[in-house]
């Protein structure tokens, strides 16, 4: 599983975890994991409860706030993601089925939490290594451009 941090506080996983790679991420230091899986989502390797179970008899808080591609960058759900993000202990590792929702929502979190400029905020996506998809990346600019109107 690839991990990319974008801030000290938030990391993106590429792929989603088994049970074994869950007890992993304590060890790396996170404290708190979010999904954006939905229930069912092709793919799935856990069922979200079966994840959250795992996640949290490591010893780790846990988010489920699933999330289908058209909600990417959704005001009101962007900023919901965030508030509840907030409310975890650092450091925070999202994840979804492949890590383009999840790259995008941080990304967009991280954009308005940081007061980044779009070209900072581009900078530091590629520093990362996060790979926004050409299809998430406008509604991640579009959600920033939203806030700062």
């Amino acid at each position: 599983m690839n991990i990319r941090f974008l801030t000290g506080r938030f990391a993106v996983a590429y792929g989603a975890p088994d049970a074994a790679r869950i007890a992993d991420f304590k060890a790396q230091g996170f404290n708190a994991v979010v999904s954006l899986r939905m229930a069912g989502e092709r793919g799935q390797v856990m069922t979200p409860e079966s994840e959250g179970a795992a996640v949290e008899g490591a010893g780790m808080a846990w988010l489920h706030f699933p999330l289908a591609p058209p909600q990417v960058g959704n005001v009101e759900t962007t900023d919901d993601l965030s508030r509840r993000m907030q409310e975890l202990p650092a450091p925070i590792l999202i994840h979804c089925a492949s890590g383009a929702r999840a790259a995008a929502m941080a990304l967009a979190v991280c954009t308005i939490g940081e007061r980044w400029e779009p070209d900072e905020a581009a900078r530091k996506a590629d520093e990362a290594g996060l790979a926004i998809p050409p299809e998430l990346a406008p509604k991640v600019v579009a959600y920033v451009q939203a806030k700062r109107a």
